[in-house]
């Protein structure tokens, strides 16, 4: 089911400034914020957020806009790369007011602050876009662009955020893309990925599958690991296994890349005994929804044909043929899942400015999948 954003009611249209004006003009929004009808306009005070665009995405912006501004921000400055000739920064402010906000003669409302220029520009007065961000708040870092750790200005934006957002479902080169996460969290910086939220349903099937005590005596014994997703996507299977990994003390040894018309991956094992486990990830030619990449099924097995450890996990749209096909002699637990596919990042990034620590089991379970992406790069 989709959730509306509420209309925004203009307490300010756009307004061309300079850089050196835009507290001044913000400043004075607040000293006209009575409206026409008497209704009086006040400032949020819950956090403010940076919104890094891509180039390439930017006509979707309005909707992202209207999706932040139901969380009530503060103030939302936001970032606008473009390409050719630096001809510095420029700067529009405006103030908008979600109407649902609306009780009582009052409006609850937030300030926009758009800056265009080339990524040279916005390195040249990175300080100065950090110090547009209230000390007093929260603050969020949105980074809707590819991850650059080694960006001057990523890093100055980054130092100066309470966390960074991100969505791994929009990346277009996804193991280049989640590998560059992964060391910006081995630098300790406090990162969320929305496309994480989407496995929480095939997370807890997977650890529901082996509550039973003689299930659980088993999990050892799982050696193969096969993952099926919507091909054009592997970051929400990478992180999947990643989080496998993390929970059953693997390490990665391999990762090797075959192609073909399923994009096998295949990322290699061992536990703490030293016994070695296979994985393999297929991407599944299908007419992925608005979200690429999304999780169709995956088999838990063993070599071991007396280990009750085999599992089945498919959502409830393409059914389990394929998985248990492959299931031999093993008996198997199946299971279908109810995953809210298309979990659109607007959604789920309401959700996520509820909260800005750290979450130690993405963060685990991103520590294996660098390590695993890490192969790939020594392979390549």
């Amino acid at each position: 089911m989709t959730t509306q954003s509420p209309p925004l009611l203009s307490l300010q249209n756009p307004k061309d400034v300079s850089l050196e004006e835009i507290e001044a003009e913000l400043n004075q929004i607040w000293q006209n914020n009575t409206g026409a009808d008497g209704t009086i306009a006040t400032r949020a005070s819950t956090f403010s957020m940076i919104v890094y665009e891509s180039e390439a995405k930017q006509d979707q912006e309005e909707t992202m806009a209207d999706a932040i501004a139901a969380a009530n921000p503060c103030r939302i400055i936001t970032l606008y790369p473009t390409e050719g000739e630096d001809e510095g920064v420029s700067a529009k402010v405006s103030a908008y007011c979600p109407i649902q906000k609306q009780g009582s003669n009052s409006l609850v409302c937030c300030e926009y602050i758009n800056l265009t220029g080339t990524p040279q520009a916005f390195d040249r007065i990175g300080g100065m876009i950090a110090a547009l961000m209230l000390s007093e708040l929260p603050k969020f870092l949105w980074w809707k662009a590819v991850p650059e750790p080694e960006s001057p200005l990523f890093q100055r934006l980054a130092e100066s955020s309470d966390i960074i957002i991100t969505d791994s479902s929009s990346f277009e080169q996804p193991e280049a893309e989640l590998e560059a996460i992964g060391q910006v969290l081995a630098e300790g910086m406090v990162f969320a990925d929305l496309n994480w939220r989407r496995l929480a349903a095939w997370q807890e099937l997977t650890a529901e599958a082996f509550d039973p005590p003689e299930r659980r005596s088993a999990l050892t014994e799982v050696d193969r690991v096969t993952i099926d997703y919507e091909k054009g996507n592997p970051t929400q299977a990478l992180m999947f296994l990643g989080w496998l990994a993390s929970r059953l003390k693997w390490r990665p040894v391999s990762y090797s890349y075959e192609g073909g018309d399923y994009d096998i991956r295949r990322i290699k094992f061992t536990d703490d005994e030293n016994k070695e486990i296979e994985a393999e990830l297929a991407g599944i030619p299908v007419d992925a929804g608005e979200v690429v990449g999304d999780l169709i099924s995956l088999r838990l097995s063993s070599t071991n044909l007396q280990a009750d450890c085999c599992t089945v996990l498919c959502s409830e749209t393409t059914g389990c043929m394929r998985m248990e096909s492959g299931g031999g002699a093993q008996s198997c637990r199946i299971q279908q899942v109810t995953p809210m596919f298309d979990q659109k990042t607007e959604q789920l990034l309401t959700k996520q400015l509820q909260r800005w620590g750290r979450e130690v089991l993405y963060e685990e379970s991103m520590a294996l999948t660098y390590e695993m992406l890490q192969l790939r790069s020594k392979n390549s």
